[in-house]
């Protein structure tokens, strides 16, 4: 069937091309609020096919039959790389590895005729006893053939460690996640012309067109990926799935657009969830609170398949698991292992949470061996000079922030501090790797903007106009923000990591740095000058992480137990470290959104599985997303300890809350309780 069904070559560009215009990502909050915005599920061209998945009832077993729709005897492709040790296939070969993993595919150009087709698909599965638990990991045979263990990687780092007077030792741990952004995933492929477009929900434009292309075998110039506006996403929206490259295929098989749309039952069967690490912590100190070593054995259940980013995980926290503190001597083990569980991947925060909590939990059970405050603890040692520690982070001293913070939030005094108030002081690590994309086409009285990270709420619009104005001189009313395109932004990277404002910020600096160099050759300096010009840039600026760009964040919560037993967070309070600001009432948005996540984290929220490896929750209130009411207030001060070393100053923000919420609002409940909060959530462990 052609394209379109039965549309001219001519008419399917001109619908290409009025949706490129459309997908304007500036000023989305006014647009959302009147339902002006179009998601990927809004997208509606002619001949439109709706995909519909079939998949696994069962958490482990052999496909004995498969019988109905497109399966992996007509689509056999992966989304893993070829060197990876098990390649995770888009539709199931052979066996299936974790309840909800695609089977067959379906399609219709009715959603609910589809919908009847993946009821029809006959399925005939043999169950095998699933590996649900870290420790079933580490204790049973391979869940993967060819595989010695259910090890993915291993890793140690530091040195010997200098044994204290005192050792306090702890297991803890933080369970699955899910991320449940407000729109859920969603695609829209197709394959006119020699080109596969692609419309996405995306945080990397780039990551899907690689991923795509490397799983269909196509040159990755033959795939074109747009961004839509994004409902939302928290890290789950930047790596390619299997639903992705299937639409794509079957676009390419039958020359219409295909669309799939997630529904929230799958989102929390098969969308990658966070989070799933657990670490035996071991913290050596002299009697007067001098922390002299630490050991921490990190275990980290990557599900039943691994990419990069999470065969890194158990890496990743302990590079940073020292915190902002000066600890000589460290010693750090980490195993990625495998279970039958959906594939992890990062969820806000992305292993920052996770070195903070063990950390910062530590610190606070030191604090109660010694008989210290908690607070005199953690400045006694903090470094006076910038410090790197034995697994190799570099921090700037920020004993002097520190101070400062607690003067301004009333903590510096215990007895004016309150009884139920927890402190945390953390750090966070931008990921400015990879560098950043920026384009910047000048033009008929306005100034064009494209990114390599996508914007789903941080509001890149500010960044853009701030960066154009400080440069240029160009008012923020002349700036607009598209969406990525990676025809119209040829390179990028993505968002996530709190990397934006430092990474596309420096790329969208010399940009603009490149378009006044230009004008001023042509003998134009003014604004409206350049604005009256004809400019256009684009390129990809690489930049390298230095510790001036690692914000410090001090948080205290204070929690309360109503009815004497169930413990109720009533405030929370951020002194953040963001450098130099650039739009505060973003930076507020951000923060205290962060916080929310973070105590829903600790109170509630998290995917639990039964015994069968079948995910407990089917909606989003079951797996603890919280009500308005379940809140607490929130406080956030803007701070900074100085300028990173971007060109505009500034430091990541997006993800503060996340790192800096968990272990002060477990430390209040703890102090409310009068029982060690070493796992999270609270609820269903300690209550």
């Amino acid at each position: 069937m052609g394209a379109g069904a039965g549309m001219s070559s001519g008419s399917v560009a001109d619908e290409l091309r009025e949706w490129r215009q459309e997908l304007e990502c500036g000023e989305r909050a006014p647009r959302a609020s009147r339902g002006l915005l179009r998601y990927v599920a809004d997208l509606n061209p002619p001949g439109l096919l709706h995909m519909e998945v079939v998949r696994s009832p069962v958490a482990r077993g052999r496909i004995l039959h498969v019988s109905g729709g497109i399966t992996s005897r007509e689509l056999r492709a992966y989304i893993s790389p070829p060197n990876s040790r098990v390649r995770q296939p888009v539709l199931a070969e052979d066996y299936v590895s974790y309840y909800g993993q695609p089977l067959a595919v379906v399609y219709s150009g009715d959603p609910y005729e589809a919908r009847d087709l993946a009821d029809s698909v006959e399925v005939e599965l043999e169950p095998e006893d699933p590996v649900v638990t870290i420790d079933q990991a580490l204790s049973s045979p391979p869940i993967h053939p060819g595989m010695e263990d259910n090890v993915a990687s291993r890793f140690e780092a530091g040195g010997p460690v200098e044994r204290g007077e005192v050792v306090v030792e702890d297991v803890l741990e933080m369970e699955r996640v899910v991320p449940n952004p407000m729109e859920p995933r969603g695609v829209l492929a197709w394959y006119t012309g020699g080109v596969l477009n692609v419309w996405a929900s995306t945080q990397s434009a780039y990551s899907w067109r690689s991923g795509i292309s490397a799983a269909l075998g196509m040159p990755e110039d033959s795939v074109r990926v747009h961004e839509v506006p994004t409902g939302g996403a928290f890290g789950v929206k930047s790596a390619v799935y299997p639903e992705y490259v299937a639409a794509s295929y079957i676009s390419m098989r039958t020359g219409r657009p295909v669309s799939w749309i997630e529904s929230r039952e799958e989102h929390i069967a098969a969308a990658r969830p966070g989070r799933g690490a657990r670490a035996r912590m071991r913290i050596h100190a002299s009697r007067g609170g001098a922390v002299t070593g630490l050991e921490a054995e990190l275990v980290v259940d990557v599900g039943a398949y691994a990419d990069l980013l999470s065969m890194r995980s158990p890496q990743w926290i302990a590079t940073q698991i020292t915190g902002p503190y000066a600890i000589g001597s460290a010693r750090a083990t980490g195993l990625a292992v495998h279970t039958n569980k959906a594939p992890l991947g990062p969820y806000r925060g992305a292993g920052r949470p996770e070195a903070a909590f063990f950390i910062e939990r530590m610190m606070d059970e030191l604090a109660d061996e010694l008989g210290i405050d908690s607070v005199e603890l953690r400045l006694m040692n903090l470094p006076r000079g910038r410090f790197t520690s034995p697994l190799g982070l570099t921090v700037d001293p920020s004993r002097e922030f520190f101070e400062e913070g607690l003067r301004r939030m009333g903590l510096r005094d215990p007895a004016a501090r309150g009884r139920n108030v927890g402190v945390s002081f953390t750090i966070l690590i931008p990921a400015v790797y990879g560098g950043e994309g920026a384009r910047i086409s000048v033009g008929g009285g306005e100034a064009r903007v494209w990114l390599g990270g996508s914007d789903q709420g941080q509001r890149h619009i500010e960044l853009a106009r701030g960066v154009l104005r400080e440069v240029l001189g160009i008012p923020g009313d002349r700036v607009r923000l598209m969406c990525s395109d990676t025809v119209e932004l040829p390179e990028g990277t993505g968002t996530w990591g709190s990397r934006s404002a430092i990474a596309a910020g420096n790329a969208l600096w010399r940009a603009a740095q490149m378009i006044r160099e230009a004008a001023a050759r042509d003998g134009r300096r003014t604004p409206e000058e350049i604005l009256d010009g004809s400019y256009d840039v684009e390129l990809m600026e690489d930049i390298d992480l230095d510790p001036s760009m690692i914000s410090f964040l001090l948080t205290a919560a204070e929690a309360e137990l109503v009815g004497g037993v169930e413990p109720r967070v009533r405030r929370v309070a951020a002194y953040y470290d963001v450098g130099a600001a650039i739009s505060e009432d973003s930076i507020r948005g951000q923060i205290t959104g962060g916080l929310a996540q973070a105590t829903s984290e600790v109170l509630f929220e998290a995917l639990m599985y039964d015994g069968r490896g079948i995910p407990l929750a089917e909606t989003m209130s079951s797996v603890g997303v919280p009500h308005s009411v379940d809140l607490p207030d929130f406080e956030v001060h803007i701070a900074s300890s100085g300028r990173s070393t971007a060109p505009h100053g500034a430091k990541g923000v997006g993800e503060a809350g996340t790192v800096g919420g968990p272990p002060a609002i477990s430390r209040a409940i703890e102090l409310a309780l009068g029982r060690r909060v070493s796992s999270l959530p609270v609820f269903g462990r300690l209550l």
